[in-house]
C-alpha cells in the first residue's frame, strides 16, 4: 500500500521525483567518490608526492560537493512539496468521503477516531512515504552501487559482506507481528483519548454542573495510562528494529576489517585499496542499515493505511447518482409504497403512502418510534428507502441532482448548530451570495433583527461554541433566518422548538405560523399544542399513516391523535415555565390512580414537585433505590438497561405526558433501568414519603394501587 502511494505520486509528479532522484544521485556520487578517493589520494598523490594529482582529486571533490549541495536543496524542496501535496490530497479525500455519509457512518466511527485519522494516520503515511522516497531511494542505490564497486576491488571479501548482511533483516522477521499489534493497540487508545477529549469539551456544562470532574479525570487518566504502557512497549520494539541491525553491522564490520587486514598483510591488497575498501564498505553498511531502518516506518504506515482504508471503504448509504435538475416543486411531495429499516429485519416504515401539499402548513406527528423523523430523513434524502419512491411532483429524487433538491428547501433542526463566526456570516451560510438587505430581511422574517441590533456589535457579534453565548430562542431564530435566506419553497422543521422554554417556544411558533402564509411548511413534532395550529396533520403509527385531517377533524375521530392529545393535556405552567401543576382529572387517566376519590386526587395533585433536567442527564440510575414517581410534562427521555453482558439496551423513549417509576410509590425496590434525558425536560415528581400519609388517610388508595401494579406485573410476565 505504501509503495502504491509512492508510485502514484511519482507518476503524477515526474518533475518533483526527478529533482529528488537528482539530489539522491549526487549525494550518492559524493559519498562514494569521497571514499574511493582515498585509494588514489594515498597511492597516486601522497606516497608519490604528486601535487598535480592531489589538486585534481581535491578540486573534483569540491565541485561534486557543491553540486551535491545544490541538487540536495532542490531535492529538499521537491520532498517538501510532494509531502505537503500528499497531506492535502489524503485529508481532502477523507473529508470528501465524510461529506457523503449519513448518520450511520458517525455512529460507526466516533469523532475521536476520525480526528486521529486526520492528525496522526495521514501524517504518519506522509512521513513514511517521504522516508521511503528519499532515504530509501538513496540507501537502495547506495547498496547496489557500493556492492558493484566492492566486487570490482575484492570479490571474495564482498561475498562475505553480502552473506553477513542477512543478519540485518532477522529482527524484522522476529518483531514484525509484535510491532503491528502494538501499533494497532496504540492507535485504538489514541482514538479513545481524542474521543474522550471531544466529549469533555462538548459536555463541559453537564460535567461541571454534576461535579463529574473527578470521574472524567479518572477516565482520561486511564486512557493516557493505557497509551503510556502501550507506547513504552511500542517504542522499545521499534528501537530494537533499529538497534539489532546496528549490532549486526558492527559485527560484520569487524569481520571485514579483520579479513581485509589479513589480505593486506599478504600483499593481495594495497594500503590505499584497503582504506578505500573499508571506507566504501562503511558507506554500504550505513546504507544497509538505512534500508533496515525503514522497516519500523513501513510497519507503522501499514497500520495507518489499514485504519484509513477502513474509513474510506465505508460506502455511503445514499449515492448521489442523479443528474437531472429538479424543477420547482408546485404540487406535492410524496412517499409511495415506502419501506425503510435502519437495521435489517427491523422496519421503521412499512408500505407507507404519504402525500404532503407543496403549499400551506402540514404537521407530521406520532408517538416515539412511529417513523415521523424517518419520513423527514427520506424527504431530505438523508436516507434512501429500502423499497418504494420519494417523489417531488412525481420526480423520483434519486434520479435528480441532489443540489437542485436542496436549493428548494430549508431546514431547521431540533438543535441547530451555529458556526464560530459572526451572526451575519451564520445567516449568510444559507445563501453565500446574499447581500446585506437579504440578510436583514431574513432576520426580520425570523423575528431576530431587532434583537441583533441590540447587541453591542450587532450583526458582527461573534458566536462562540456553536451558540452557547446566545439564548435558546435567539439561537433557533438565527437558525430559522439561515433557512429563510435560501428563499425555500418548502421549509422543514425537525422538532425545531421542542428544546426551548415554554414562552420562547410559543413566540417562535407564532413566527413560524406567520411564515406559512408565504411558503409551505412541513413540521415534524411530538408537541400537539403547536401541531394544532397547522392546516393539515398527518398521524403516523407503527410506520404507517393512521389518520389525517385538521385538528378539529382528528379530535372528533377519537383515534391515535385524540389519545396523544389527551395525554399531553392537564398541566398548568407558570409564566416562564418555572413550575407546573397537574389537574386532578389528568391524574385519573393513569390506570393506577383510576377510581380514586376526587378529594384524594386533589390532595395528590398538590404533592407533586417541579423538577428540571438538562439534556444528557441520568434522572434515575439502574440499581438505585426507587423513591419517586415522575410525569414528563415537556421533553424526551430514553429508557436503557445494562444487561449482564455489559451491553446497554434501549428499551423505550418517553415524551410529553408519559410517566415512569410508579412502583416506587409502593415498594422500596431498586430501579430496573436508567432514565436518560434526550432533550431538556420539565417533570413533576411525587415522592413516596409524601405519598404514604395519603394511603393512611384514604385506605382505598393502597388497595387500588396494589391491584394496578399486580395487573401490570402479570401483563409483563405474559409478554
Amino acid at each position: 500500500m505504501l509503495f502504491k502511494t509512492i508510485s502514484t505520486y511519482i507518476r503524477s509528479s515526474p518533475l518533483l521525483f526527478a529533482m529528488i532522484s537528482l539530489g539522491a544521485l549526487f549525494e550518492l556520487l559524493f559519498h562514494y567518490l569521497s571514499a574511493l578517493s582515498f585509494k588514489y589520494l594515498i597511492d597516486k598523490a601522497l606516497i608519490p608526492k604528486d601535487a598535480t594529482v592531489l589538486a585534481i582529486i581535491v578540486g573534483s571533490l569540491i565541485m561534486i560537493g557543491l553540486l551535491n549541495v545544490i541538487t540536495g536543496i532542490m531535492g529538499d524542496y521537491a520532498k517538501a512539496k510532494l509531502g505537503s501535496q500528499l497531506l492535502f490530497d489524503y485529508r481532502m479525500k477523507l473529508f470528501r468521503h465524510m461529506q457523503m455519509q449519513s448518520h450511520r457512518f458517525y455512529e460507526r466511527f466516533r469523532i475521536g477516531d476520525i480526528l486521529a485519522r486526520f492528525t496522526d494516520d495521514i501524517p504518519n503515511i506522509q512521513a513514511s512515504s517521504l522516508q521511503m522516497l528519499s532515504g530509501g531511494l538513496i540507501s537502495v542505490l547506495s547498496v547496489m552501487v557500493g556492492l558493484a564497486i566492492l566486487f570490482s576491488m575484492e570479490w571474495k571479501l564482498t561475498l562475505l559482506a553480502i552473506g553477513g548482511s542477512v543478519l540485518l533483516f532477522l529482527p524484522y522477521r522476529m518483531l514484525k507481528t509484535r510491532s503491528l499489534m502494538l501499533n494497532e493497540a496504540y492507535y485504538a487508545q489514541l482514538g479513545n483519548f481524542t474521543g474522550a477529549i471531544d466529549e469533555n469539551i462538548k459536555a463541559y456544562k453537564v460535567i461541571r454542573g454534576f461535579d463529574l470532574r473527578k470521574t472524567m479525570l479518572t477516565r482520561i487518566e486511564g486512557n493516557l495510562s493505557a497509551m503510556l504502557s502501550i507506547g513504552v512497549k511500542r517504542s522499545f520494539v521499534n528501537a530494537n528494529l533499529n538497534r539489532l541491525p546496528m549490532l549486526a553491522i558492527s559485527v560484520l564490520t569487524a569481520i571485514i576489517l579483520g579479513y581485509g587486514s589479513y589480505l593486506t598483510f599478504n600483499g593481495r591488497l594495497s594500503i590505499g585499496s584497503f582504506i578505500a575498501y573499508n571506507s566504501i564498505f562503511i558507506t554500504v553498511g550505513q546504507s544497509m542499515f538505512g534500508v533496515s531502518a525503514l522497516l519500523p516506518y513501513i510497519l507503522s504506515a501499514r497500520t495507518s493505511f489499514l485504519r484509513l482504508q477502513k474509513v474510506l471503504d465505508w460506502q455511503p448509504e445514499v449515492a448521489e447518482r442523479g443528474s437531472r435538475v429538479l424543477a420547482p416543486v408546485k404540487r406535492e411531495i410524496a412517499l409511495r409504497d415506502v419501506s425503510f429499516a435502519y437495521v435489517p429485519g427491523e422496519p421503521v416504515l412499512r408500505d407507507l403512502d404519504l402525500s404532503i401539499s407543496a403549499t400551506g402548513y402540514t404537521s407530521i406527528v406520532g408517538a416515539s418510534g412511529s417513523g415521523k423523523s424517518t419520513v423527514l430523513q427520506l424527504l431530505l434524502r438523508f436516507e434512501d428507502p429500502s423499497v418504494g419512491e420519494v417523489l417531488y411532483d412525481d420526480e423520483d429524487i434519486r434520479e435528480t441532482d441532489y443540489a437542485s433538491l436542496l436549493r428548494q428547501v430549508g431546514i431547521v433542526f431540533q438543535d441547530s448548530i451555529l458556526f464560530n463566526a459572526s451572526i451575519r456570516d451564520n445567516i449568510r451560510i444559507g445563501r453565500p451570495e446574499a447581500e446585506e438587505r437579504d440578510i436583514e430581511e431574513a432576520a426580520r422574517a425570523a423575528g431576530i433583527h431587532d434583537t441583533i441590533l441590540g447587541f453591542t456589535d450587532g450583526y458582527e457579534t461573534q458566536i462562540h461554541n456553536h451558540g452557547d453565548n446566545l439564548s435558546g430562542g435567539q439561537k433557533q431564530r438565527i437558525a430559522l433566518a439561515r433557512a429563510l435566506i435560501r428563499m425555500p419553497r418548502i421549509l422543514f422543521l425537525d422538532e425545531a422548538t421542542s428544546a426551548l422554554d415554554p414562552d420562547t417556544e410559543r413566540s417562535v411558533n407564532e413566527t413560524i405560523l406567520s411564515l406559512s402564509r408565504t411558503r409551505a411548511i412541513v413540521s415534524v413534532t411530538h408537541r400537539l399544542a403547536y401541531a394544532a395550529m397547522s392546516e393539515r396533520i398527518i398521524v403516523l403509527e407503527q410506520g404507517r399513516v393512521a389518520e389525517t385531517g385538521s385538528h378539529e377533524e382528528l379530535m372528533g375521530c377519537n383515534g391515535p391523535y385524540r389519545r396523544m392529545w389527551d395525554k399531553q393535556q392537564g398541566f398548568s405552567l407558570s409564566k416562564g415555565g418555572g413550575s407546573v401543576q397537574v389537574d386532578s382529572n389528568r391524574l385519573e387517566q393513569f390506570t393506577f390512580f383510576r377510581g380514586f376519590e376526587p378529594a384524594a386526587l386533589q390532595e395528590i395533585s398538590r404533592l407533586f414537585v417541579t423538577e428540571k433536567f438538562e439534556a444528557g442527564v441520568h434522572v434515575v440510575e439502574q440499581g438505585d433505590e426507587g423513591d419517586k414517581f415522575y410525569i414528563i410534562v415537556r421533553g424526551k427521555v430514553e429508557v436503557v438497561r445494562i444487561l449482564d453482558t455489559g451491553e446497554c439496551k434501549k428499551l423505550a423513549v418517553l415524551e410529553d405526558g408519559d410517566h415512569f417509576g410508579e412502583i416506587a410509590l409502593m415498594h422500596d425496590v431498586p430501579r430496573t433501568a436508567s432514565i436518560v434525558t434526550q432533550l431538556p425536560c420539565l417533570c413533576l415528581s411525587l415522592s413516596r414519603d409524601n405519598f404514604n400519609p395519603l394511603m393512611t388517610q384514604y385506605p382505598s388508595i393502597r388497595e387500588a394501587l396494589e391491584t394496578s401494579l399486580q395487573t401490570r406485573k402479570q401483563r409483563s410476565n405474559a409478554q
